[in-house]
């Protein structure tokens, strides 16, 4: 190994010197381009200023409930869109430090190619937890500080904008719908008195009032059946007498029979009273349903008794006034099952008027329901939105009175002293160092090209040869002289180089 480095060594040692004009050409070209280099190179300054994001809001506590305070969440995205948004670019060009008075002269062109250059001249990163950094770099220290000052001042001066907008538009937004639901609340209003005025018979008691009417008709018609049963029976019995085929045993049944019904009448009636107010499992309904049940079983008893007297054929004809009572009954009895009948149409008639009105008063109940049921949910929606709508108006209180403020400066701008980045020293240093190794570099590259045997090795590890001994040049008197010659040369140029180096970082360092 140490061999192998001793012969690179001793390899570009002889090539340097065989090939001395270009590596000194080379080392003054290179030394020259990395001196123009960091003469000329732009000086970075970058100023930096540091936004807290304060979550810890006191008046979050003390309005919890009640305001709801503005979060500041993922503010570095925001920070980005505010400082790079066309209104803040607006604003730092019209500063002194940019175009100042005349930004207004700028064209389209000129201002976006400006914007864009400031743009990519700031950086808005997240320093740490609840930091935002804003930093500007530029070639001007001033004009880097003044530009980081302003745009965080922009940021704070934006982000409380848009708080208050936000907060604003949120009150006014409520505002709005609170109104509107208050138009509805009106309108569903008017709808409901204006469709009870259409509707003044449905009133709210007017279904019960047609139901017990309903039920006193119903009532009423099956009594006036039940006559007309009692009266055509009556008829059949007195024309039956008129023929001889009933007796005197038969006129008492028929009369008991029509006490019977008269009873069971009343006791129907007693039993529909009770049932407008109590269910049939009440005791006294038991108790006239097994009254009623009796007595017409008593009926069917007595109807049963004259089928056996008339199967016995026994037929007595009345005669004289008898005959004359019983045609007198009949046309009594015929009068009464017409004028019977004539009611029990005219209660068909009711029943049926009722029934209509039953159901009109159950279609403007549904209508009303509906009518309701929005009105209601209106209602709802206007109280929730009253209650929104003062907590919004608590809230952009808050923030016009920048109580609920989130964000203050932590770290403000500082005018830099010392730029950033690749300087002029680091450029020198490189210049100093790498003037040097790339002659060395290329001569080495030309030494591996032109496959020459330097060395008597070689043949030995390539060949297989044995070397029986190596012939060198030798340097006479005046090659010697020459050569020292050439080396004071090649010192004075890299003396010079050195030394011009250094009057530049004399000259630098003066300012």
């Amino acid at each position: 190994m140490n061999q192998n480095i001793a012969y690179l060594l001793s390899l570009l040692k002889k090539e340097l010197w065989k090939r001395k004009t270009l590596a000194i050409l080379l080392y003054v070209f290179f030394s020259v381009l990395f001196l123009t280099a960091a003469w000329f190179w732009p000086r970075v300054y970058t100023s930096t200023a540091i936004v807290l994001v304060d979550e810890q809001n006191i008046l979050r506590p003390l309005m919890q409930g009640t305001a709801v305070t503005t979060d500041v969440t993922d503010r570095s995205k925001m920070a980005n869109q505010i400082i790079f948004g066309q209104r803040a670019m607006q604003k730092v060009i019209q500063t002194d430090t940019w175009a100042g008075e005349g930004a207004d002269k700028l064209t389209a062109k000129e201002f976006e190619s400006l914007s864009d250059h400031i743009r990519s001249s700031t950086r808005v990163s997240d320093a740490g937890k609840n930091l935002i950094q804003i930093e500007f770099k530029s070639s001007d220290a001033t004009t880097a500080y003044e530009t980081a000052k302003q745009m965080t001042r922009i940021f704070i001066d934006e982000s409380l904008q848009t708080k208050q907008q936000e907060s604003r538009s949120a009150y006014e937004f409520i505002d709005n719908q609170v109104a509107v639901y208050h138009q509805k609340l009106k309108d569903a209003e008017t709808a409901i008195k204006e469709f009870r005025s259409k509707h003044i018979d449905a009133t709210p008691g007017a279904k019960a009032n047609a139901n017990v009417r309903l039920v006193e008709l119903k009532r009423e018609l099956e009594t006036v059946e039940l006559n007309i049963s009692t009266e055509e029976s009556t008829l059949i019995a007195r024309k039956k007498q008129l023929a001889g085929e009933s007796g005197a045993a038969s006129r008492a049944s028929l009369d008991k029979e029509r006490q019977l019904n008269t009873r069971i009448a009343g006791l129907e009636t007693q039993l529909d009273n009770l049932r407008l107010n109590y269910k049939d499992t009440y005791p006294d309904i038991i108790q006239l349903k097994g009254q009623i049940d009796s007595l017409k079983q008593q009926i069917s008893d007595e109807i049963e008794q004259r089928s056996r007297a008339a199967k016995l054929g026994i037929k007595e004809v009345p005669t004289g006034s008898i005959a004359r009572d019983l045609k007198s009954q009949m046309l009594a009895a015929e009068a009464n099952i017409s004028t019977l009948k004539s009611r029990g149409e005219q209660l068909l008639r009711l029943i049926e008027k009722e029934r209509s009105t039953l159901d009109m008063i159950n279609s403007v109940e549904a209508e009303v329901s509906e009518l309701t049921r929005d009105y209601e949910v209106n209602q709802t929606v206007y109280q929730d939105l009253l209650g929104q709508r003062e907590n919004a108006r608590i809230s952009m209180n808050i923030d016009i009175n920048n109580q609920g403020m989130t964000l203050k400066i932590q770290e403000p701008a500082s005018l830099p002293v010392t730029p950033k980045g690749v300087r002029f020293s680091h450029i020198i240093i490189a210049g100093l160092f790498l003037s040097f190794l790339i002659p060395i570099g290329v001569v080495y590259g030309l030494a591996l090209l032109d496959q020459k045997v330097r060395n008597e090795s070689i043949f030995a590890d390539k060949y297989k040869l044995p070397v029986l001994g190596a012939v060198y040049s030798a340097v006479t008197m005046e090659e010697r002289k020459s050569n020292y010659l050439k080396a004071g040369v090649i010192f004075i140029v890299v003396t010079m180089v050195w030394s011009t180096y250094g009057y530049a970082v004399f000259i630098r360092l003066q300012g």
